[in-house]
């Protein structure tokens, strides 16, 4: 398969898996979005656990690029921030941002449990 087409559909994939977390966590005016905080924090999990397989190219464009990447939301993550300061939650707001600055650690321990599994 193309290396663009394993691109597009991991991330259609994971987009829609995006979209499912997000209604199955939904978040009102002033709330902290912990749809996206739980895939980013997933997400970034999943993606350091792959990076310590030895996978071959095709994998990891479809997973990591696509998937990962379709389900993992950097802009949502600023659209939300910004929203809640607009709305007057800026104390949420910093929690928000604090919480998803989890994410490198989240990816590194993924990374050290698949390097234990896989060793």
């Amino acid at each position: 398969m193309h290396p663009a087409a394993l691109v597009g559909l991991g991330g259609a994939i994971g987009s829609i898996a995006r979209w499912g977390v997000a209604e199955a966590i939904p978040s009102g005016t002033g709330e902290i979005p912990w749809a996206t905080i739980a895939v980013n924090l997933s997400g970034s999990f999943l993606l350091g656990a792959l990076m310590a397989a030895s996978l071959q190219t095709e994998s990891l464009l479809f997973l990591g690029t696509g998937l990962l990447g379709g389900f993992t939301t950097m802009s949502t993550f600023g659209v939300e921030t910004v929203g809640l300061i607009k709305d007057d939650s800026a104390a949420i707001a910093a929690v928000y941002v604090a919480l998803n600055l989890l994410a490198p650690l989240t990816a590194w321990l993924g990374w050290q449990l698949s390097e234990a599994f896989l060793a």
